[in-house]
């Protein structure tokens, strides 16, 4: 058996130095007299120092000195306290501070034990700051479903409910709720989990997430739950709001009158609305592949909307069915992201085969509308002409009755005279029904104006006009009847120049011929400086006969223009001012421009 002498030798001899806590003795005038070598591991040099220097590195003695009550009432002391360890680093230690008596019982020395719980009372700190600053609700639960502790979060969500029930403090009742995540924590020792609907302390509906985890097992025993619970009311809401806007543009695809086509990252048609299948017949139990979208739209769509940024807009051109069959129409393409991340691609089909049927209707209409125009304009053509065939007899009728030579010559030169304009008139409306079956071939727009101009070069040139041609030369062919945009520039030129041959200015008169195109819409222009028109002759310049000319025209040159524009599907438009000239316009948008027959047509 081991001999206590030996024990109690080693406790007076050793166990000063092996006390892992810092030791010290001070005399009654605070000098450290004897330190063990952890107090020095932990303030540094001591001897030859006063307490106060080595504790707080102060030069005079502490103001609420503890080692003094302890000289003065002979008691020992425990007291928190900071001071500054070896390094200069603050340091926070407790400090059990014990009177040695002598045989008298007078207090001669401390002896102070100094513990240091510097990184104990951050780490409580830190816990501390972080139990409330988790931006969710956390209660401590002891097995009778007390709240212990709650932070922050909690507090300003509920109110201050410590030491009350926590189906008190969440749901305001009077007993634990059925399924309690709590109560089944305590009775497995696992996690788990239940949604929760409660008021906050400002009676506002509150949705919530909570988790409970047991707390501090050892060997498989716990006494405390932390149950943390996440509001979720926004993401409720939320999820809500998207429930909505999703059901909403799903009734707006599925209604749309367009077709609606949408293709994700991995080359999944993932949209595919009613409209679309429609268009393309597809039936509804067929799931279409990108291979199939890709056959059905332009080539190498789906290529350049995955590499555009922007959308890809083709205003007017044609995909393919599920048979094969084209069908015209307007089609938008446009890649799909979130910041850099891509989400795929989605396409708007404009089914066009109704607009297309309306712009055919429209320009037959307006061809018939010109036709129209050319047979009402006859009538009251040959009624003039009437007029001054039946005027002449009247005057050869009383001429014969009367004897009288001279109404016999008047009359015979009224019929002659509107003989020859019948003759004029006939070979005019020749002319004119001529042009009503036009023949169409793709052809350079800028070859048929320079044609004119050299026409009327040399007529120009003995009126003494400046006639010249401004064309812009990269003008791709379209499809037109060349000899018809040859007469109906023919016409306006020649207008313009006869404007130009009556200006009292004549001498200084220019006729400009432009051909450009903007906006897909092919632009004949002609501008002179001519004597110009007021708002009269402006009003009557397209209709029936009309002519400034006298005798000269027919007024059917514009007329005629009109039609065969029209026939091009475009439009001809002018201004003019009294004595500065006038300027034509004729638009042929490319889109409405009629179909090249077939070679075998």
């Amino acid at each position: 058996m081991p001999d206590i002498r030996d024990l109690t030798t080693w406790i007076k001899e050793s166990l000063f130095d092996a006390v892992p806590m810092g030791i010290a003795v001070i005399d009654q005038d605070f000098n450290l007299v004897l330190a063990n070598p952890a107090f020095e591991e932990m303030f540094g040099p001591w001897k030859g120092r006063k307490c106060y220097s080595v504790y707080k590195g102060r030069e005079t003695e502490c103001p609420l000195c503890k080692g003094s009550a302890a000289f003065s009432d002979g008691k020992p002391h425990i007291n928190e306290e900071e001071g500054y360890d070896r390094h200069g680093r603050l340091t926070r230690y407790i400090k059990h501070t014990i009177p040695v008596t002598d045989q008298q019982g007078k207090v001669t020395y401390l002896v102070e034990i100094s513990t240091d719980i510097t990184e104990t009372e951050r780490i409580k700190k830190e816990r501390e700051l972080l139990f409330d600053l988790v931006p969710c609700a956390i209660v401590i639960l002891d097995r009778n479903l007390n709240i212990v502790r709650a932070n922050k979060r909690f507090r300003e969500t509920f109110g201050d409910r410590e030491g009350g029930f926590c189906f008190e403090a969440f749901k305001d009742a009077r007993a634990e709720c059925p399924d309690c995540p709590a109560r089944r924590t305590f009775a497995d020792g696992k996690m788990h989990q239940a949604h929760s609907v409660t008021r906050d302390v400002f009676g506002n509906r509150v949705d919530l997430q909570v988790t409970t985890v047991p707390m501090g097992i050892t060997e498989g025993d716990f006494e405390h739950v932390m149950e943390l619970a996440v509001d979720i009311t926004q993401t409720l809401m939320l999820e809500d709001e998207l429930k909505i806007a999703h059901a909403i543009m799903e009734a707006m695809i599925a209604a749309s009158i367009d077709g609606i086509i949408a293709v994700d990252e991995a080359h999944h048609v993932t949209i595919f609305n009613p409209a679309a299948r429609d268009l393309f017949g597809i039936p509804i139990t067929h799931r279409v592949s990108r291979e199939e979208l890709a056959g059905m739209l332009p080539a190498d769509f789906l290529e350049k909307v995955a590499g555009e940024p922007n959308h890809v807009f083709l205003p007017d051109t044609e995909v393919k069915n599920l048979s094969g069959e084209t069908v015209p129409v307007r089609l938008v393409g446009m890649r799909l992201g979130l910041g850099e991340r891509r989400l795929g691609m989605a396409f708007s089909v404009q089914d066009m085969r109704g607009i297309k049927k309306l712009e055919k209707e429209k320009l037959d209409a307006e061809r018939l509308a010109a036709v129209g125009q050319t047979v009402a304009g006859l009538a009251h053509g040959v009624k003039n002409l009437i007029t001054g065939l039946e005027g002449g007899m009247y005057m050869l009728s009383s001429g014969v009755k009367s004897g009288k030579v001279d109404r016999l010559v008047q009359g015979m030169d009224m019929l002659e005279r509107n003989i020859a304009r019948i003759s004029l008139f006939v070979r005019e409306f020749l002319a004119f029904s001529k042009g009503r079956e036009i023949r169409v071939a793709p052809g350079d727009p800028v070859s048929v104006a320079r044609e004119v101009v050299e026409l009327y070069a040399e007529k120009a040139r003995q009126e003494n006009i400046e006639l010249s041609l401004l064309a812009e030369e990269a003008i791709a062919p379209a499809n037109m009847d060349r000899e018809g945009m040859h007469e109906s520039l023919t016409n306006i030129v020649g207008n313009a120049i006869d404007a130009c041959r009556m200006s009292e200015h004549r001498n200084t008169c220019k006729v400009v011929v432009r051909v450009y195109e903007r906006d897909n819409e092919i632009v004949y222009e002609v501008t002179d400086n001519g004597v110009g028109m007021d708002y009269e002759v402006k009003k009557k310049v397209f209709t029936n006969f009309f002519t400034t000319k006298g005798t000269g025209g027919t007024g059917l040159g514009l007329l005629t223009t009109k039609k065969i524009v029209t026939e091009h599907g475009g439009r001809i438009e002018f201004v003019s001012e009294p004595g500065k000239g006038s300027t034509f316009r004729i638009l042929l948008p490319r889109a409405r421009l009629p179909k090249a027959p077939a070679p075998a047509e």
